[in-house]
C-alpha cells in the first residue's frame, strides 16, 4: 500500500512537468507582501529625481506621461542589490556591464533558469505603466517549431513579468512579455504551466545591428485583454529572466531602464 502511494505521488509530480515557475514565485511574494508592506517596501526604490542622460533615452518615444514610482537605470555596480533571485534549474548569470555611456544588465544562461524579481505595490486602478529597454544577443537553439503553449523547448532569450500574487497560489495571475525568435510580434497565448500565466510576444527575431528595443505597456489594459476582466489584486512584483534549461543550450539578453509608474496623460507620438 505504501509503495502504491509513493508511486502515485511520483507519477503526479512527473505529470505536472517542471516547477510552475512564476506561480511559485507569486506564492513567495504573497507571503513576503503580507509581512513587509507595513515596513515600507518601497523604501528601496530608486528616486525618480535622478533622470537618465539625454543620450540614453533619446530613442524612447513614450506614449504616456507617467508619475514615476521607481526606476532602474542599472548604472551602478550594485544596481541589482534591490532585486532578489529565484533559482529553478542552475543559475543564470546577471551582471552589470558598461559600454561607453551606457550601462545595463547582461543575462547569460547556460542550460539554466533563474529569475530576478523586485517586490513592489502598484494599484491597477491607477493605470500603472511599465517600460524598459532590451536586446537579444543569442537565442536558445530549438529543434522544433517555436510554440508559446508547448512545454517542450519552452525557452526564450528574454522575458519580463508583471505578477499579481495571492496567498492561494493557483489564483495568482501573471503577464509575461516575451522576445521570441520565430513567433511574430503580437502573438499571444497561455502558458503550458498555468492558465493564469498569459503570454504576449512583443518582439521577434534578432536585433538589427545590435539595436535596442524600447517597450511601454499599459498593464491594466494588457491584463483586461489577457484575462477578460480588470485585476482584482495589486501588482506585487516585476521580474525578468533569460532561460535555456529545456533545450540544454545557451541564451543571452540585455535589459535596461526598467520604469514603473502611473499614467497621467497621453503624450504625443510614440509606439507600442
Amino acid at each position: 500500500m505504501r509503495n502504491d502511494k509513493k508511486q502515485k505521488a511520483e507519477s503526479l509530480l512527473k505529470s505536472h512537468g517542471r516547477l510552475l515557475i512564476l506561480l511559485l514565485l507569486a506564492l513567495a511574494l504573497a507571503l513576503a507582501l503580507i509581512t513587509q508592506f507595513g515596513r515600507g517596501m518601497l523604501s528601496t526604490a530608486k528616486s525618480p529625481a535622478a533622470a537618465p542622460s539625454k543620450d540614453r533615452i533619446k530613442a524612447a518615444l513614450p506614449r504616456y506621461a507617467i508619475h514615476l514610482v521607481t526606476w532602474f537605470p542599472f548604472s551602478e555596480e550594485n544596481a541589482l542589490s534591490d532585486w532578489e533571485e529565484k533559482v529553478f534549474k542552475g543559475r543564470v548569470s546577471y551582471k552589470i556591464e558598461k559600454a561607453g555611456d551606457q550601462s545595463y544588465v547582461r543575462a547569460a544562461s547556460d542550460a539554466a533558469a533563474s529569475a530576478l524579481y523586485y517586490k513592489i505595490g502598484l494599484d491597477p486602478k491607477k493605470e500603472p505603466v511599465i517600460s524598459w529597454r532590451w536586446r537579444v544577443e543569442k537565442f536558445p537553439e530549438k529543434a522544433k517549431t517555436e510554440d508559446l503553449e508547448s512545454r517542450e523547448e519552452h525557452d526564450f532569450a528574454a522575458r519580463v513579468y508583471v505578477i499579481f500574487p495571492t496567498f492561494f497560489i493557483m489564483n495568482s495571475k501573471v503577464l509575461e512579455y516575451i522576445w521570441a525568435k520565430d513567433l511574430p510580434a503580437g502573438s499571444a497565448g497561455t502558458s503550458p504551466y498555468s492558465k493564469n500565466i498569459k503570454l504576449l510576444v512583443l518582439e521577434s527575431g534578432p536585433s538589427k545591428d545590435g539595436e535596442w528595443r524600447t517597450e511601454e505597456r499599459d498593464i491594466t489594459a494588457d491584463y483586461v485583454k489577457a484575462f477578460g476582466a480588470p485585476p482584482e489584486r495589486d501588482i506585487g512584483a516585476v521580474s525578468f529572466m533569460t532561460n535555456a534549461e529545456h533545450t540544454g543550450t545557451s541564451a543571452e539578453a540585455l535589459y535596461d531602464d526598467i520604469k514603473l509608474g502611473y499614467k497621467k496623460a497621453k503624450a504625443q507620438g510614440g509606439r507600442l
